[in-house]
């Protein structure tokens, strides 16, 4: 090579041109960029004839002195590669590289193109985040398709990674005398570099790898534009400056190949004998390879280190990154070096971000943690484009962002090192931003909050629900009211505090915690701000089944209607609830008509909805469900109105509900799978699961068993993992009934004994009663009339208690029954009629109806014919749905199925 650059110098000196050594060494580049068309094409072959000539010649001395050398030269100089990890999964990563890089065309040794763009190398840049395995990824490939490139492949660590990266100039260094370019030859300037690298692989088929680019401006003078190369680039960045690049994006490994990594390192017989332990180290690495590996060295390493002790070390969050540690590698010093190179104002938004409760980001997080709406947009960009946060969704304006977790731990350590009144400068902004938006969301349900905060202020938070933005930011909401009193800000935290308590319904509040989330300041003296906090703790105190507390917090210090009308309607409603989980639901009535009453006067829409949907239940329970369902489609209607999805689903889901009672399944179902839909989208699980629930039920009445049982089973599947166990006994009572309806008595039995055991543990006396009347009738069932009588009497008497009429009445039916199965017949009539009562005072027909068969067979079984004959025939004249159940005998058939 250094006999080709002097034969250039003597052509340049014989034939007296201006051009430089440099320029002539450059003869495609140059002479197209100072001649134009046809001129240059001239001069190009001119000058590659003059030039090919003299070259030809100092080649063929070249190789008769220095033949042994250049052979050697070849094979260590132009075959760089270097040894690989074994790559573990990535298959499909894999073959997306080696399509890109096989198949390499012949050099076509034309002319070089003027334009970069017009460039016929593949340029291939495979992006990612640290420790996702590129560089592993990459290499493999290389050494995959070397065979495609006979004329060498050169290897490059540009060091983007590290203290100080590669400069263009150092890398070209590096590439020429790879290629045999004497010291002595090097052209001075990065320009000339790169243009002798074009010329002197234009006619090669090369693959160059150029490993760690730490940007676009680095890596765009070490490309090549010949047919026959390709350049396989590895980034945090995707480089989107290169042009015709091809990039591929590594993302982290899936469940199964992080499993895979982290054997490969710790060995799979350590894997396979504790898998869930495996699993959950995976999880705690967040399937990122370099944490795997470094996880899965240290267990090879130490054979007395369980897995399970492994997985205990790495339960800290804060303390995880400590362990990520081995030998040289080290996930900290591999973040580092990324984080280092961010700009100021992006490392203090960030490391803020990160410190908050984990969960989705937003381009609304970053706007107030910086100091403008710009500087968010360059954060976000900035971060993304290192390869620290990754979008999720599209381009719409709900756009958000996830950080990996390790990054997120790391970043928050960061934070903490910054100087303390910069930190509390940034807290203060973000918490003033968390008060602005939850109280201008709650204003769009408790009116009189809208004069404390414009409407410019929450105008980022893009088209989502109020309900949904409040929901996903609960634990950040907490973190803002208790970082708002560290700062001091105490009338902001029980700003937010307020703002929570219109959204209990739609956040799920730790147990104990009211207390301390709707905790009113000493400072604190705004009559509406106290009166809301100490509403807001009392939902809690029902919600957690202690309704004697809100009882307390309402009813003492009274205040007086006339000058606060909607606070104490909005207390009525609260009150009503309380009273329902006392089960007297004669009062929860009283309180919840009250209640929504007075809401309507003032207009209060949003608490109209809410008290209308407790005071259908309500209705419904004390056995006019005709009024319930009235009371509940008016709440569906003001939930559409105002456009709320959460509160929608809920009241399709109770609405649903009330139309089983009334035997209206038909048009129960719908309803029903619309809200379990919606839950699901809206991934609120336990409502999903309590709308599962429901569906089983209706799906019961519709005589679809098989359906009902799926529900219920999917049902236990959300509750089970949430230590739900109330909904765990329902959902277990309601299987009862399917059981013994596919005539498997001895399971339903089993089954009434499990769903009894719970309830007594979560102290359910409601439910007990609910099971024990499900008991006797399965007593029934058998034959065993005399056997039913306790649990029915139990269920009759603790719904009587309560006041819940309907499940009061259904008890003392079934208990007519096996009176009368007895021969007791005047007791067997007294509970028919006492049943009949309750059923004739509501749309209950179907429930009429079966009472009455259960009537006209006692009556024909003492013999009274003609009374039998006579009520006979005025039921099947007045009820059609009595004509339906001919035959219907209430000791065989299912409860409230025909």
């Amino acid at each position: 090579m250094a006999g080709e650059i002097s034969s250039r110098r003597n052509t340049i000196l014989l034939a007296g041109t201006a051009f430089s050594a440099t320029a002539l060494s450059t003869t495609g580049d140059l002479i197209f960029n100072v001649f134009g068309g046809t001129t240059a094409k001239v001069v190009s072959v001119g000058a590659t004839v003059v030039t090919g000539g003299i070259v030809a010649y100092q080649a063929v001395k070249a190789r008769r002195e220095e033949s042994v050398r250049t052979a050697v030269s070849d094979r260590t100089r132009r075959h760089q590669l270097p040894r690989v990890e074994p790559l573990v999964g990535r298959g499909s990563l894999l073959d997306v590289l080696l399509t890109l890089l096989r198949d390499v065309p012949a050099p076509s040794r034309a002319s070089l193109p003027v334009d970069a763009t017009e460039s016929q190398a593949r340029i291939v840049v495979v992006h990612g985040a640290a420790g996702v395995g590129k560089t592993t990824l990459a290499l493999t490939a290389a050494h995959r398709v070397k065979g495609a490139y006979p004329d060498g492949q050169l290897y490059v660590n540009l060091q983007g990674d590290g203290d100080t990266p590669r400069t263009s100039s150092e890398a070209l260094e590096h590439l020429l005398f790879s290629l045999d370019v004497a010291r002595d030859d090097l052209p001075a300037d990065v320009d000339g570099r790169s243009a002798l690298l074009r010329s002197l692989t234009n006619d090669q088929r090369l693959l160059i790898v150029l490993d760690n680019a730490h940007r676009t401006e680095q890596v765009r003078p070490l490309l090549p534009v010949g047919a026959g190369c390709s350049v396989l680039v590895t980034s945090r960045k995707p480089l989107s400056g290169v042009t015709l690049r091809r990039a591929v994006p590594v993302s982290l490994p899936d469940e199964s190949e992080a499993l895979d990594v982290l054997a490969h390192y710790a060995g799979r017989d350590r894997i396979t004998s504790d898998p869930a332990a495996a699993l959950q180290i995976t999880r705690f690495c967040g399937k990122l390879p370099l944490a795997l590996r470094i996880v899965g060295s240290k267990l090879a390493q130490r054979p007395d280190l369980s897995l399970s002790r492994m997985q205990a070390r790495l339960e800290d969050e804060k303390l995880r990154l400590r362990e990520l540690v081995f030998e040289d590698h080290s996930l900290n010093a591999c973040l580092t070096l990324t984080y280092r190179d961010l700009e100021g104002a992006t490392r203090a938004a960030f490391g803020l971000i990160a410190s908050l409760p984990a969960g989705r980001f937003t381009d609304w997080h970053f706007e107030y943690v910086g100091t403008t709406r710009g500087s968010a947009f360059a954060t976000c960009d900035e971060l993304i484009e290192v390869s620290l946060m990754e979008t999720q969704g599209g381009e719409e304006a709900s756009t958000s962002y996830r950080v990996h977790d390790l990054i997120r731990v790391f970043a928050a350590e960061q934070y903490e090192q910054l100087p303390p009144e910069e930190r509390r400068r940034h807290e203060a902004r973000l918490v003033q931003a968390y008060r602005d938006a939850a109280v201008g969301l709650a204003a769009q349900r408790a009116p009189e909050l809208g004069a404390d905060v414009s409407a410019e202020r929450i105008c980022d938070l893009g088209r989502e629900p109020a309900a949904g933005w409040v929901s996903a930011e609960q634990e950040r909401l907490h973190w803002a009211i208790g970082r708002a009193r560290s700062l001091g800000m105490n009338a902001e935290a029980a700003e937010i505090g307020e703002a929570l308590s219109y959204f209990l319904d739609d956040i799920n509040l730790p147990t104990g915690s009211a207390d301390w989330v709707f905790d009113a300041p000493p400072s604190e003296t705004r009559p509406r701000v106290l009166a809301s906090l100490r509403r807001a703790r009392a939902s809690a105190a029902v919600a957690e089944g202690v309704p004697d507390t809100a009882l307390t917090l309402l009813l003492r210090n009274e205040p007086d209607d006339s000058t606060d009308p909607v606070g104490r309607a909005r207390d009525e409603m609260v009150v009503a609830r309380a009273y329902a989980v006392k089960k007297d639901f004669r009062e929860a009535l009283d309180h919840m008509t009250t209640a929504a009453d007075r809401l309507r006067a003032a207009d209060d829409a949003w608490h109209v909805l809410n008290s209308l949907e407790k005071l259908g239940e309500f209705q419904r329970w004390r056995g006019v469900p005709e009024l319930a369902e009235q009371s509940q489609r008016e709440a569906l209607r003001l939930a559409e109105r105002a456009e709320d999805l959460r509160a929608q689903a809920r009241l399709r889901r109770t609405l649903a509900e009330t139309l089983g009672y009334l035997r209206r399944p038909q048009e129960a179902a719908p309803l029903l799978e619309s809200a379990v839909h919606d839950f699901r989208v809206l991934n609120d699980r336990r409502w999903e699961g309590a709308s599962l629930y429901a569906l089983g039920k209706i799906y019961r009445l519709l005589g679809r068993r098989q359906d009902a049982r799926e529900r219920y089973d999917r049902a236990e599947e959300i509750f089970g993992p949430m230590g739900e166990r109330h909904w765990v006994g329902r959902v277990t009572n309601a299987r009862i009934r399917v059981l013994a309806g596919m005539g498997r008595l001895d399971e339903a039995a089993a089954t009434a004994r499990t769903a009894l055991s719970i309830f007594e543990q979560v102290g359910d006396e409601i439910w007990q009663a609910h099971t024990q009347r499900d008991i006797g009738w399965l007593h029934l069932k058998a034959g065993q009339s005399e056997a039913a009588l306790e649990p029915l009497t139990h269920a009759i008497e603790v719904t009587g208690r309560a006041g819940d009429a309907y499940a009061g009445s259904m008890a003392r039916h079934l208990r007519g029954v096996a009176y009368r199965e007895l021969g007791r017949y005047p007791e067997a009539h007294a509970d028919f009629e006492a049943a009949l009562d309750i059923y004739r005072s509501g749309s209950y027909e179907w429930n009429e109806a079966a009472v009455t068969h259960d009537v006209v067979r006692a009556l024909r079984a003492e013999g009274r014919m003609a009374e039998a004959d006579s009520l006979d025939e005025t039921s099947a004249a007045t009820n059609p749905i009595y004509v339906r159940m001919r035959g219907r005998d209430g000791a065989e058939a299912v409860p409230d199925e025909d």
